[in-house]
């Protein structure tokens, strides 16, 4: 398994009132260092249309922190 599918696992299951903007960071960090690892240990990319789900409802609940500053 993908380290990235690991972090997306941990991350999908929270409820909204979770999120704040230094939690949406460290989501976007380790997604980001996950991503480094599986590519240099050769990893598999594992495409999944709800990983993508996922970020987009994250950028929606960044949006709406925003807007509430």
């Amino acid at each position: 398994m993908c380290a990235v599918s690991v972090i997306y696992g941990m991350f999908k299951p929270l409820p909204d009132s979770w999120y704040n903007q230094e939690r949406i960071d460290l989501f976007r960090n380790m997604i980001a260092t996950a991503e480094t690892f599986d590519k240099e240990s050769n990893q598999p990319d594992c495409a999944d249309p709800d990983k993508e789900k996922l970020v987009a409802h994250i950028d929606e609940l960044e949006k709406q922190l925003k807007e509430q500053e």
